[in-house]
Order: C-alpha cells, then sequence, then structure tokens
C-alpha cells in the first residue's frame, strides 16, 4: 500500500510540476517559486484597495496594489493588472512605508531602462506599461524580506450611458488568452505580428483561491445629485447608502477574492432625462468640454424593417461550464425575438467552425425549433479561432431586402485583436456585428471594439438571472430606428477638435458623447443625419458643469482614434508620432509611454541575491480549472496520464500477508 500511495503521489506532483508556469509558456498559477540556484521561494502576497468616485458619466478610480514579500531575501514582482479598456492612466506611485515617489511618465524604452538601472543599482523601484489597452503590467523591484511595497495608480473613464442606464466594471482577473493560428492571406499563410505573439509576456492564472492573497477592498462614492431608480450589482452582493446627494456603495464581504470582475449598475429616474449636459474643464489656457447629445429622434417610418441575422456562439474550452450554459440561454432567447418574415443562420466555432444550414433560412418555427434543439446540445472545448467564422458570416451574398445583422456571443478571450478588428474594418459592408460578452471577466476591449467598428453596440451578461433582460435590451436596438451619418454643426467662430472624428450611429435611447477642444463654448449645437431621410435636430447648450478629467477624456479619445489607425493598415512608427506628443503633454499611460518611480537610496547590496516572480492572476470564478486553452495539450496529457498510472496502481496493488 505504501509503494502504491508514493507512486500516485508522485504522478501528481508529475502533474503539479507539468502545470506550473513557466516565463515562455504561461499556463496555470503556484504557490512557491524556484529562484536562480534551485530553491524554492515563497510567493509574493498581492492585495488591492480601490476607491472610485463617480460624477455624471466620469469615474474616477484610484487602485492601490500591495506587493508583500513573506521570503527571506529580496524579491522582483511583476503582475499584469487588467483595468478597463478606456481608462486613461494618469498617475503612479510608489508607496514604501511612510514615503511616497511620484511617478513620471517617459517613452517606453526609456522608463524600461530607468527601471532596470534601478533595480541593479539595489534601488526600491516599480514601473507600469501597457500590455493592451485594457491590460497593463505592473513591476516592483528589491522588495525586502518582510517587506511591503505598493504602486497606486490613477485613472479616468467615460462612462457611456444606455437608455439611462450606467454601468460601471472594475476588472479583478482574467481569462487566459488564446494565441489563435495564422490565416492564409492570399493562398500564403500569415505569420503571427506582435498582436497575436502575446505581447504582455507571461501572464499566468492560478487555481489558488484560498489565503491571504489577491483580495481586493472596494468603496465607490456615486455623485448623482438626486436619488437614483436603481442600484445593484450582478456580480457581488452589496450595501448603498444615500445622504441627499451621494451614495456610499460598499460591497458586504469587503474584500473580495479577485476571480470576477466587480460590476455596478444604476438607473436614472425617467424625469432626470435631459437632452443635452456639458462638462467643462480648464488646463492653461486650453477649454475642454463634455458634452452628453440625447437626441429626441422620432422615426420617420415605423414600418419594420425585416432582417437577416447570423447568430455566432463561440464554443471553445474557456467557455466550459456557466459560460457556455450563459451562451446558449443567450442565443436561444435571441431565436425567440425573431419574426416570421425574417431570415437567420446559427454558427459555432472552437478550433474549426461549423453552420447549422448553408445559408440563411427563414424564421420559421420548424426551422427555429431545428436551431434550439443544435445549440441546446452544444458542447464546449477547443481552441479560440474567431477569424475563419467572421470571414464566413462577412463574405456570404447579402438578400436584397434585408438588413444584416451579426449577433457574436463570446467571452473574448483571444490575443489577436487586431486581426479580428481589422477582418470586421475590411469585410463589413453595410452588416451591423452586436457583440454579447459572457463570463464574470470578459475581454471588454475586443468586444466593445468590435461593435464600434461593426457599428452595433456591446452588451455583457454578467450572471444567468440576467440573460433575458439583457437580451432584450438588445434586440429592442435591432428592432429600432438607427440615426446614421450623424455630424456636428458648431456656430460659425468656434473652433474644436472633436474626438471621435467620426460620429457613430445612434440606437434607441443611446445618447452620443463628444469630447472637445475649443476656444469657446457655444450657445447651441446642430446634428444631423440620416433615418433613413434626412434628420435634423437644433439644441440649446445649458449652463455647462465644471469636471475633473475632462482633458484627460479627451486626450485619451484622440490616443485611441490614432490606435485605430494600426487597424487600417497605418505603420507603427506613423502611429507612434501622432500618440507620443500628446500622451506625453497629457501625462497618459499608452502603448509608447510608461510610468516609472525610482528611491534614490539603495537597499541591496550588489551580490545579494533578487528572487524574480511573476505574481498570478486568479482564474475567474467561472472558468473552468482545466480548459484547453488556459491548461494547454500538455497539462492535460499530464492529468491524463497521472490518474491512468494512480487507477492500474491502485487496481493492482494487492496487500501483503503476514
Amino acid at each position: 500500500m505504501k509503494t502504491a500511495i508514493t507512486w500516485l503521489l508522485l504522478c501528481i506532483s508529475l502533474f503539479s510540476n507539468a502545470t506550473q508556469a513557466s516565463t515562455e509558456n504561461p499556463e496555470t498559477g503556484m504557490f512557491l517559486l524556484r529562484s536562480d540556484d534551485g530553491s524554492w521561494q515563497p510567493a509574493l502576497l498581492l492585495n488591492t484597495d480601490m476607491q472610485v468616485q463617480i460624477s455624471g458619466p466620469v469615474a474616477e478610480v484610484q487602485i492601490r496594489q500591495s506587493f508583500s514579500n513573506p521570503g527571506g531575501a529580496f524579491a522582483e514582482g511583476r503582475y499584469v493588472l487588467p483595468t478597463s479598456e478606456s481608462a486613461a492612466i494618469h498617475a503612479m506611485t510608489l508607496e514604501i512605508g511612510e514615503r511616497r515617489i511620484n511617478g513620471q511618465i517617459q517613452e517606453r524604452e526609456q522608463a524600461r531602462k530607468t527601471y532596470q538601472q534601478a533595480r541593479d543599482n539595489g534601488q526600491q523601484t516599480g514601473l507600469v506599461e501597457q500590455q493592451r489597452p485594457n491590460l497593463f503590467s505592473t513591476s516592483v523591484a528589491n522588495i525586502g524580506a518582510g517587506e511591503t511595497i505598493s504602486v497606486i495608480l490613477s485613472y479616468t473613464e467615460l462612462l457611456q450611458p444606455d437608455a439611462g442606464r450606467y454601468s460601471l466594471r472594475l476588472p479583478l482577473t482574467m481569462t487566459p488568452r488564446y494565441n489563435a493560428r495564422p490565416q492564409p492571406v492570399d493562398g500564403q499563410q500569415r505569420k503571427p505580428n506582435a498582436s497575436s505573439a502575446s505581447p504582455e509576456g507571461p501572464i499566468v492564472a492560478s487555481l489558488w483561491r484560498d489565503g491571504p492573497s489577491h483580495q481586493a477592498d472596494i468603496q465607490i462614492t456615486l455623485d448623482s445629485g438626486f436619488a437614483l431608480h436603481e442600484v445593484s450589482s450582478p456580480s457581488h452582493a452589496i450595501s448603498s447608502h444615500f445622504d441627499g446627494r451621494r451614495y456610499r456603495v460598499q460591497l458586504l464581504e469587503n474584500p473580495v477574492v479577485m476571480d470576477r470582475d466587480f460590476v455596478l449598475n444604476w438607473q436614472l429616474p425617467s424625469e432626470a432625462g435631459n437632452q443635452v449636459a456639458v462638462f467643462t474643464e480648464q488646463v492653461g489656457e486650453d477649454h475642454y468640454a463634455l458634452m452628453m447629445l440625447s437626441p429626441a429622434a422620432e422615426p420617420v417610418s415605423r414600418q419594420r424593417q425585416p432582417r437577416e441575422v447570423f447568430l455566432i456562439l463561440d464554443t471553445s474550452g474557456s467557455m466550459q461550464g456557466e459560460r457556455i450554459r450563459q451562451a446558449r440561454s443567450s442565443l436561444i432567447h435571441a431565436l425567440s425575438r425573431l419574426q416570421p418574415e425574417d431570415r437567420f443562420n446559427v454558427l459555432e466555432f472552437n478550433s474549426e467552425y461549423s453552420m447549422l444550414y448553408r445559408e440563411p433560412v427563414p424564421a420559421s418555427e420548424d426551422n427555429l425549433s431545428e436551431a434550439r434543439s443544435w445549440v441546446a446540445g452544444l458542447p464546449a472545448g477547443g481552441g479560440t479561432e474567431m477569424l475563419p467564422v467572421l470571414r464566413a458570416a462577412l463574405t456570404q451574398p447579402n438578400e436584397a431586402g434585408y438588413l444584416r445583422q451579426l449577433i457574436f456571443i463570446t467571452d473574448g478571450s483571444v490575443s489577436n485583436e487586431r486581426e479580428v478588428l481589422q477582418m470586421i474594418q475590411q469585410r463589413l459592408r453595410q452588416a451591423r456585428i452586436f457583440t454579447v460578452g459572457i463570463g464574470a471577466s470578459p475581454n471588454s476591449f475586443l468586444l466593445r471594439k468590435a461593435a464600434e467598428v461593426g457599428r452595433g453596440q456591446f452588451t455583457s451578461i454578467d450572471d444567468r438571472s440576467g440573460i433575458e433582460q439583457s437580451m432584450e435590451r438588445l434586440f429592442e436596438k435591432l428592432e429600432s430606428p438607427v440615426l446614421t451619418h450623424l455630424q456636428l454643426e458648431l456656430p460659425e467662430g468656434i473652433d474644436a477638435e472633436i474626438w471621435p472624428q467620426k460620429l457613430p450611429d445612434l440606437y434607441s435611447d443611446q445618447p452620443l458623447l463628444i469630447a472637445m477642444k475649443l476656444n469657446q463654448l457655444p450657445e447651441k449645437v446642430a446634428l444631423h443625419g440620416r433615418q433613413p431621410a434626412l434628420w435634423e435636430q437644433h439644441l440649446q447648450i445649458p449652463e455647462p458643469q465644471h469636471g475633473n478629467g475632462i482633458a484627460r477624456i479627451w486626450a485619451r479619445r484622440k490616443i485611441e482614434a490614432a490606435m485605430d489607425r494600426l487597424n487600417e493598415g497605418a505603420g507603427e512608427d506613423e502611429v507612434r508620432d501622432l500618440v507620443l506628443p500628446v500622451a506625453l503633454e497629457h501625462q497618459l499611460m499608452s502603448r509608447f509611454t510608461s510610468f516609472v518611480a525610482v528611491e534614490e537610496q539603495p537597499v541591496r547590496a550588489a551580490d545579494e541575491p533578487l528572487d524574480s516572480q511573476l505574481v498570478p492572476n486568479l482564474n475567474p470564478v467561472d472558468h473552468r480549472l482545466y480548459p484547453q486553452t488556459s491548461l494547454g495539450l500538455n497539462g492535460l496529457w499530464a492529468l491524463a496520464i497521472a490518474l491512468l498510472l494512480a487507477g492500474l496502481l491502485i487496481l493492482n496493488w494487492k496487500p501483503r500477508h503476514a
């Protein structure tokens, strides 16, 4: 029996080692880290405090992440921090005991050199770099034994209201990204570029959910000025207190484990709606404004246009468990909203893709029943190859008289975002793309951007109880008239740089958010568009409200527009020349700028060892422990072999007789 148990423990040990993270091919998390001399060192502990101030459509967020070293030697830690995809990160501070060192914004390569030199000199230092629009890496060097060093980040975020409903998402973890296969272009195999080669470097998802690490304490102040219709969270249990002007929102179990994003929703009362709201800020001699315009658009014709709907479902490994159940429920509900005059098709994809029908079919009861049965039986597993299924859906010939709409249901856990957005940009034509984000930690950057490029909408579903309500709101947009070809007209004498320059389509009860840098505030503006006939509306500008961070929002939107040029074929150097001056002037994190902070006095001698550690993220709570996209094929084989050996040993074990 002892021999069998020994072999079983050995098998488990082999499997555990197979799933340990590697800096070349990270897979799962770790408790102890092997140092350069081969010994095992305690992993750094990580905890987070978040302070959020919300006023109107603007959220100011401060994140303090504390790295504690329980080991006996100096340590260097690196952590990949997920943030909002629209965050304008504008400040970083290194906190060591009572000392606070303000970070400086520098060009990316210079900031990295500054950090590396300080690290090698034994100085305590911190570096924050953007890896993707919603992923940032934080590095902290020379953390002493038993010591804690904190990195404090501040960012401003513009929240997009929808029918008087606001939502704030605070990312706390992420689903590991799948590296897609290179796709052939013009008959030749394309080499993966930087976007598909995991530029964020090592990202680790841990299985560890208990213990003193990876806890987040979240405090929120919501300055509404009046009582709200609703304040709720689909992700966590909360309490809220209203003092006549502000809401204090607290989580009932603070701190919480960082294994799901925190989401806060609130609904304005119907009488609070205004057609125009303006927030202004002056920085030096420059004036900035954020306009929120809500056109009172009455449709010229209420005649319903028949639709050709492609329902696309992600059935990859990262969708296993609760996610695939939510996704199937979302799609089945979408099918129920189709009308007999519509046409539809259903597609599913993982490593490969398949279509229920060779071409769209009428939404008859027989076809819908067949589709519901097909969707209900779809399992999850394999990779996440988005490009082939998008190409198939976008290249099918259009049927005259039908409005083509693609509903794309996924967690978005891929690394080749740029190729996906380029595909949509190049092949969209007259179609519209509506993305539905599934899970506790979806890739909101890709899903929002795909909907933006696809002239549609992004919908997030955070729990099963909210599926029906979320899909109902989505289909109200799909079925309602839309304002297209929008243009903003300013009075004579007003000079303004407006972002976005190309205004998006507007759906029912959706306001338009415009950031401006201008010489003076106008008294009125005019909006022109189509619905589908020519449409025009004149709006008076009310007394503006002062708002903090308006200049940063304007700069962030200008940077985002420059980065979008990469999807249109612009070169890296061209985009860098557009982004760098704006990021440096407004002290913003970007792909080309980073924050670095250095303590002047060294604390580690040159001959003392420094253990470098990659601090893992927690796996999202709804993410299966061993999906193929996370664990990898080698890990699955290791598990299978270990269990097989263990089973054989136990079955063949015979007790010795005295």
